[in-house]
C-alpha cells in the first residue's frame, strides 16, 4: 500500500509507494472511495503522514488536491481524474528507482488540476509496500 506525508509551509503531498501501491491508488481514482495509506515512523522532511486517502468523484470539474488533518483528499470530475489515474499508472509503469518521481503542479491554463490544488509528487519507493 502506498503512503503519504504533508508539508504544512509548502503545501505539498507526497504520495510513494512500489507498482502494486501505486496500482492501487490509480485503482481508488478511477473508481472514487477510501484507501488506507501505509504508516509512517518518521515522516521528514515532510511535517506528518496522511493515514486515508478519499477520492471524490464530480460530476465535472478539474481535479483538485487538499489535505484534512490526516486525510489526502483528491475530488474531481471523471474525466480528469481518469487523467491523473493514467499518469499515475505510467509513472508505476516506468519507474525502478527511489530517485524517479513525478511532479504533478497546477499552474495557469492547466488542463485538468483546478486552481489551488496543492503540489503532488508521486515516488517510487519499494519500502512503502510492506
Amino acid at each position: 500500500m502506498p503512503r503519504a506525508r504533508y508539508a504544512g509551509a509548502t503545501g505539498e503531498v507526497e504520495v510513494s509507494g512500489a507498482r502494486a501501491g501505486l496500482l492501487a491508488l490509480a485503482g481508488v481514482l478511477r473508481g472514487g472511495g477510501d484507501l488506507a495509506l501505509a504508516p509512517v515512523a518518521d515522516p521528514a522532511p515532510y511535517d506528518r503522514a496522511l493515514a486515508r486517502l478519499r477520492v471524490r468523484l464530480r460530476e465535472a470539474g478539474r481535479v483538485r488536491v487538499s489535505v484534512d488533518d490526516t486525510i489526502l483528499l483528491i475530488e474531481g470530475g471523471p474525466g480528469s481524474i481518469a487523467v491523473l489515474a493514467e499518469n499515475v499508472e505510467g509513472f508505476a509503469a516506468e519507474a525502478d528507482d527511489p530517485r524517479h518521481h513525478l511532479h504533478i503542479d497546477y499552474f495557469p491554463g492547466h488542463f485538468y488540476l483546478a486552481e489551488g490544488s496543492a503540489p503532488l509528487v508521486v515516488g517510487w519507493d519499494t519500502s512503502a509496500d510492506t
